[in-house]
């Protein structure tokens, strides 16, 4: 990791940093992250490395599974016409995210551009760590170290509080601004210590996607129509942003969107929708009988979406 940081700097290591942390606060497949200090000011800083070999072994990893993508289009299209989806983009669409991904210049100007947005929405519980630029490379990214806690290892009262607050920074991004952050599991949410700047921290802006005005518009109006069980206005809405096609046949797909969306719609959260999902197909007593009938039936709802509507 030394060698490669020494690397990517095109100096020693110690003319940047008088401290730097012998060991990785945090490992992936694809890169590590150290603790370090740096010389000049004094900050404290988190320094991203990329593991060595990375993108070879992610190009031959890619290069198998588009040819694998390949065979499997083509016994989708002899044996499952109906079904409309082009695996081979999906996966062309995929690898371009993940080459992404191993770009950290391109990661360290998705945080500068996210903590630019906040602040011009006004966002100001949520915030983004500062990058240093000037440190930063394809395969090194240097930025602010935040103390703090993963949102998952919060107490139980105080995660609902964070996630609250995390939604609301989240449906700024997704239906607003267009430009959210795509990989928001409970790791990449940080309470700090401190909490006089922001009450929650994003980071690993590896994976950040893009969504068009009209996109944007479509997603609020399925919202909306899907608090009011307007399902056939739903179906446009989904026709709109390409989840359906314009063909799709909505005698069948209403009935099903009316089973599998009402309980959600109740809210209460995932038990609560269990709880609708048992009482829906006759599991409420818990029995082996009852349990296979419902799973019977359940199952038949997913053929019938899978073979009939695609």
């Amino acid at each position: 990791a030394i060698a490669m940081v020494e690397q990517e700097l095109g100096r020693p290591l110690m003319e940047v940093f008088s401290e730097f942390a012998p060991e990785p606060v945090a490992a992936a497949s694809l890169a590590q992250v150290y603790r370090a200090v740096l010389r000049e000011s004094g900050e404290v800083v988190a320094v991203k490395v990329q593991r060595p070999g990375v993108q070879s072994l992610v190009s031959k990893d890619l290069y198998v599974l588009r040819r694998a993508a390949e065979v499997y289009q083509g016994l989708i299209t002899r044996f499952a016409p109906q079904q409309r989806t082009d695996y081979v983009a999906l996966l062309n669409e995929w690898a371009i995210g993940f080459y992404t991904e191993l770009d950290f210049k391109n990661e360290a100007a998705n945080m500068d551009k996210m903590r630019t947005l906040f602040e011009e929405q006004g966002i100001t519980d949520v915030a983004v760590p500062k990058v240093y630029q000037s440190l930063t490379s394809r395969r090194l990214l240097v930025s602010e170290w935040v103390d703090g806690v993963k949102l998952s290892d919060c107490e139980q009262s105080e995660i609902k509080e964070l996630t609250q607050i995390g939604q609301e920074a989240f449906l700024v991004q997704l239906l607003q601004v267009g430009f959210f952050h795509s990989d928001p599991h409970p790791g990449n949410l940080l309470r700090p210590h401190d909490q006089s700047k922001a009450r929650l921290y994003l980071i690993d802006f590896g994976l950040v996607a893009q969504v068009r005005q009209e996109d944007m518009d479509s997603m609020v109006s399925s919202i909306i129509h899907l608090a009011n069980k307007d399902y056939p206005a739903l179906v446009d809405d989904f026709i709109d942003l390409k989840i359906l096609p314009d063909d799709c046949d909505r005698a069948k797909v209403i009935p099903l969107m009316d089973k599998a969306l009402s309980p959600y719609v109740k809210g209460g959260g995932a038990k609560k929708y269990e709880a609708e999902l048992k009482k829906m197909y006759n599991m409420e007593d818990g029995s082996i009988q009852s349990t296979a009938g419902g799973f019977q039936a359940m199952t038949q709802d997913l053929l019938t979406v899978l073979n009939d509507i695609p």
